[in-house]
């Protein structure tokens, strides 16, 4: 399905949504799809992610769903992947559908960004989602000299090692769980937002699942499961 990035971030609703093949049919129910996805490319890293996430869940179901606006508050799960620009409708697309009982997987794209960019990123998230970020930090020089490849540490929704591809965002003091480091830098946040969950990645997943990276993808089985997107055991049965 090709949609420009534009068109996605300016129809009614602030988003336009893919459903990911998934989940069994039983879970396409009407009022409920089980997963969608903003696929538009953006700048490169945003195109990996959005490939990770397709790769990653391809075997999961029969076929992608395409779906309009209305669909964003009527998904399980809504993923977001590697996000740079997020214009005001967008962020009340994804805030809508947090309130209504969603989970929203936010993924930060801004490592790269200029100093005018990341601003605007940064406000955004703030005044919609309440999510403080501060600016990126490199990884991969100090690694590379003395520590190796570095990774993301995830605490929930359990012990997990994910490689990470060179920047992340991280977090400023706020309300939430902290549910992932590097370095013991906080880099990824859990909190209840309406009646929904939001899930915020300040080191896109998508990456490392396009690299085919197995706790990257068992990572994000597990937390589809936890949020009720597919039955435990048929999700897992696809690791």
């Amino acid at each position: 399905m090709d949609i420009t990035r534009r068109r996605f971030l300016g129809c009614a609703a602030g988003a336009v949504t893919m459903g990911l093949p998934g989940l069994p049919l039983d879970l396409w129910r009407p009022g409920q799809s089980s997963v969608a996805v903003e696929t538009s490319p953006q700048h490169g890293r945003s195109g990996e992610s959005v490939a990770g996430y397709e790769s990653a869940l391809a075997g999961l179901g029969p076929r992608f769903r395409g779906a309009g606006a209305a669909w964003v508050s009527r998904c399980a799960v809504l993923i977001v992947p590697a996000t740079l620009e997020l214009p005001p409708s967008a962020a009340r697309a994804i805030v809508r559908c947090l309130q209504a009982g969603a989970s929203v997987i936010l993924e930060s794209g801004a490592g790269f960004a200029a100093g005018r960019d990341f601003h605007a990123h940064r406000v955004v998230l703030r005044d919609y989602l309440q999510v403080r970020v501060e600016a990126p930090v490199q990884l991969w020089p100090a690694h590379t000299r003395s520590q190796g490849i570095p990774y993301v540490d995830y605490t929930w929704p359990y012990s997990a090692k994910v490689r990470d591809f060179s920047r992340v965002v991280t977090l400023g003091r706020q309300a939430g769980e902290v549910i992932a480091r590097v370095d013991g830098l906080p880099v990824a946040l859990k909190r209840r937002s309406g009646r929904g969950t939001l899930i915020f990645l300040g080191s896109p997943l998508g990456p490392a699942l396009w690299a085919g990276d197995a706790e990257a993808r068992r990572w994000l089985f597990e937390v589809l499961a936890r949020q009720g997107a597919a039955p435990v055991d048929r999700v897992r049965g696809n690791l």
